[in-house]
């Protein structure tokens, strides 16, 4: 996700605010998604310029359920309503919104979400009898492979034998 600087999205809004262009224009002109301009300018409208700095907030499932049920009630869009409580990326109420409409208000909880851990999860060796038997099954397994292979050369070199003496008897 591409970061702007506040100082940019105030030239944006102020821009916008100016009526030099809408959106749209403005998106094409300074190469930003529409969307991020009408948020933008949302959020400079409640809030000021402070509006616009970056915003890291963990938020409780009363919040997540307050911000849902006044969405409801004022019949607002996910950025309006993110725009009035101040939640710097609307589609966050989206995502509260389905989480509620599969899981409920349990769903709402604080459960940890955010980035996978990336580090591989050290597995503890496996009992010594269950690597025997792997060991035991993959050396059948092999054995029954070169006894298929012993077979197949066997009768290569069978029909190869028959070929030779056959043709010797077809010269004379």
């Amino acid at each position: 996700m591409e970061k702007y600087k506040i100082e940019f999205k105030l030239k944006v809004v102020k821009s916008f605010l100016a009526g030099e262009g809408g959106a749209k224009l403005l998106a094409r002109q300074w190469s930003v998604p529409e969307e991020k301009i009408r948020t933008w300018v949302s959020h400079y409208r409640l809030h000021g310029a402070g509006g616009l700095r970056p915003k890291r907030s963990t938020y409780s499932a009363q919040f997540k359920l307050l911000v849902l049920s006044h969405q409801d009630r004022a019949q607002l869009s996910s950025r309006q309503v993110a725009a009035v409580y101040d939640i710097r990326n609307p589609n966050q109420v989206v995502v509260w919104r389905r989480n509620l409409d599969e899981g409920g208000v349990q769903a709402l909880g604080n459960s940890k979400q955010g980035r996978t851990n990336m580090k591989p999860k050290r597995r503890c060796p496996a009992p010594p009898a269950t690597v025997i038997t792997d060991s035991a099954q993959a050396l059948r397994e092999e054995n029954e492979r070169l006894r298929a292979e012993v077979a197949y050369l066997k009768k290569l070199q069978a029909l190869i034998r028959a070929k030779r003496s056959v043709a010797p008897t077809k010269r004379a």
